[in-house]
């Protein structure tokens, strides 16, 4: 998924890319899913496993931080955000990933 959370960005961010609403479902459940595990917390370690043996989800953060530019262009899309009636908390972790 890192490889192609750019693409994805961009495409999403493009008003002429068809269905382009479903691109940025994909990227709110790429960011959600890159979250870190907390350590201490033995639930979410047997649900979702130690950082170390998921390498991908540091590097979709950073695929995400590097591209921190498309994030912002999509959160700012008032037509992409009324059509995706995008929830307060799916916001704040796209922010909080691109590190804006």
């Amino acid at each position: 998924m890192p490889v192609v959370v750019p693409f994805l960005l961009r495409l999403a961010a493009d008003p002429l890319v068809p269905r382009r609403g479903e691109l940025f479902d994909l990227l709110l459940v790429a960011a959600a899913l890159s979250e870190p595990v907390d350590p201490d917390n033995a639930a979410a370690l047997a649900i979702w496993g130690r950082e170390e043996d998921h390498p991908e989800r540091s590097s979709c953060r950073l695929a995400f931080a590097a591209n921190a530019n498309w994030v912002s262009r999509l959160l700012a899309d008032p037509v992409l955000l009324a059509r995706t009636k995008l929830r307060d908390y799916e916001r704040a972790n796209l922010v909080k990933v691109a590190g804006l």
